[in-house]
């Protein structure tokens, strides 16, 4: 009798009336049913991208539910009323509250704009100067972005772009995004005038202006918001007809012809949603009323006495000037700015010889005659300073160079000009340095050659011009309405060949946009994706795979072993 008691209980009968029992498949299918409905719920409201297939699953557990109560409703009720169903409904409740918490968290992280970027160069940051762009908006801006889908190639760009973009939505209700399939919908395609793809076109809703971009950075997408808002485009004028560097862009194959040409400092400003265009003095005989600011970069040859006139007359009126000046600027636009204080020490005063800084201390590789700015040797003055007050043009600058530079001198010390007269130096050489005249023998000589620190980036805000009185005293001259003026002692940091190099772009740019008084602009440029690798020897890279692979499993046993140890 036991022996057939024992046979009749054995596992293969107990699993043959299990399956041939209508109660075991109708809890099979309910347990089925609820994890779809609950796995269904989970993927609708956290995967944008699988809300169909979510859908398709909760459709799944509802008819499963359904089925299991048609096939025995009184087995799912002995089951709910029962032990197992009480501990069973704890676990669903507890489930369900758990996932509810989950939404419920993500959802508020999701519309509180609190992030902790963590990466060396904050690239998921959006930038000061972006975040007050965009709750200025006024009217509603959307981004019309055109990617294909399946193109693997623009892929990183796409998330680029999603991502930045989505962060300027978190950041302002006034404006959305949508990506469009340019190749299923075409027709949206020829509305907004994309014919290459990927591209996206900026449109305010309100009175429909466009802008479009195919770069995707947040310096990009915000010079897009502001023309499209209605920012105005101000017009910038780089000097020519002095050997001055300018455009060397051909205009029929695109290419840049030179390494001594401006083409990439003018795409900057183009970027920063500036006109930029040639001024010719012999021809056109006035600076243009229009000007928001006039660069001149590394000339070589005088100004005429009516070019001068104009510049001046310019200038005083109330102008802005970006100059580029290197040893060989001739002295006629030395005699343009030394009337506000300041002048280019760029001639020994008695052989009349060219003089360059150089600086043994810093510079570029060993070359002396090449001044490396860096903050961390405090040679850009702290934003803090008073003196830098209201001159936000180095406070993001690290790193800058300027071969073959000039030393810029003023007349007197800033602190002792007269309060009409505001001369900064946002650029300085460490005290190492000296004004060099043999280029080819670089050396300091204590005798001969003028010791430093120098300045080689100044800032001028002046109300009045200056003049020496019968005592020597400095004293004004004339007064006007303000002029600004930014002095480089050197036009190669922003000319092509090194115009990407370290900060160089940034400090040029920084100070057009200073005198353009687009304080917003300043320091919103493309940041740095940083690459790093985990460089360790053989024994290392062995160390590590083998402890990947038989560590977690070691330590999971041993704690298994402890738990069954303690409840045997």
């Amino acid at each position: 009798m036991v022996e057939q008691g024992g046979s009749g209980d054995s596992p293969r009968n107990l699993i043959l009336s299990s399956l041939q029992s209508t109660g075991f498949w109708s809890f099979v299918t309910a347990v089925v049913g609820v994890v779809a409905l609950i796995a269904g719920g989970a993927m609708y409201f956290t995967v944008e991208e699988l809300r169909e297939f979510s859908v398709t699953v909760i459709v799944i557990g509802i008819v499963l539910v359904f089925l299991a109560l048609v096939l025995s409703p009184r087995a799912i009720a002995i089951f709910l009323v029962g032990r197992q169903g009480r501990y069973g409904s704890n676990i669903i409740v507890l489930t369900i509250a758990f996932f509810i918490i989950v939404l419920l968290v993500n959802f508020l992280l999701y519309k509180n704009p609190t992030r902790v970027d963590v990466t060396a160069t904050r690239i998921f940051t959006l930038s000061d100067q972006t975040v007050q762009i965009l709750d200025g908006l006024d009217g509603l801006v959307r981004a019309n972005a055109f990617f294909v889908p399946a193109d693997t190639q623009s892929a990183t760009a796409r998330q680029q772009a999603e991502d930045l973009l989505n962060e300027f939505t978190r950041r302002s209700n006034n404006f959305s995004y949508r990506f469009v399939d340019p190749e299923l919908q075409r027709s949206v395609a020829q509305q907004y005038g994309v014919d290459s793809f990927p591209a996206i076109v900026f449109e305010d809703l309100e009175d429909g202006t466009l802008q479009g971009v195919q770069s995707f950075s947040e310096q990009d997408f915000v010079t897009s918001i502001l023309i499209v808002s209605g920012a105005d485009q101000k017009i910038v004028y780089y000097l020519t007809g002095h050997d001055e560097a300018g455009a060397t862009r051909d205009l029929l194959s695109g290419e840049i012809d030179e390494d001594n040409g401006l083409d990439y400092a003018i795409g900057g400003m183009q970027r920063d949603n500036y006109r930029v265009l040639p001024l010719n003095l012999k021809q056109e005989a006035v600076v243009p009323d229009d000007a928001a600011l006039l660069v001149i970069a590394g000339p070589r040859q005088d100004l005429d006495p009516e070019e001068l006139a104009a510049l001046d007359n310019y200038l005083k009126r109330g102008g802005r000037m970006i100059g580029l000046f290197d040893p060989t600027t001739p002295s006629s636009f030395n005699r343009l700015i030394s009337q506000w204080g300041v002048f280019l020490s760029n001639r020994h005063p008695e052989t009349n010889e060219l003089l360059s800084v150089a600086d043994a201390v810093s510079n570029v590789a060993g070359e002396e005659l090449t001044p490396l700015l860096q903050k961390a040797n405090l040679q850009y003055p702290p934003s803090s300073s008073p003196l830098l007050q209201g001159i936000p043009i180095t406070d993001q600058i690290d790193v800058t160079f300027f071969p073959e530079a000039a030393a810029i001198d003023t007349w007197a010390p800033p602190q002792e000009m007269p309060p009409s007269v505001r001369i900064v130096p946002i650029g300085i050489t460490t005290p190492a340095s000296w004004l060099e005249a043999d280029t080819e023998d670089v050396s300091y000589d204590s005798e001969v050659d003028r010791p430093g620190s120098f300045s080689i980036a100044v800032v001028v805000e002046a109300n009045a011009t200056l003049a020496v009185d019968a005592t020597g005293g400095i004293v004004e001259a004339q007064r006007h309405p303000t002029t600004r003026i930014v002095l480089f002692g050197d036009s190669d940091f922003a000319k092509n060949k090194f115009f990407a190099s370290s900060d160089n772009a940034d400090f040029f740019l920084n100070s057009v946009n200073w005198l353009a008084d687009d304080y917003e602009l300043i320091s919103i440029r493309p940041k740095v994706f940083p690459y790093r690798e985990l460089v360790v020897t053989t024994r290392g890279r062995d160390f590590i795979k083998w402890s990947s692979w038989f560590v977690p499993p070691v330590i999971m046993l041993i704690l298994g072993a402890v738990v069954w140890w303690r409840r045997r």
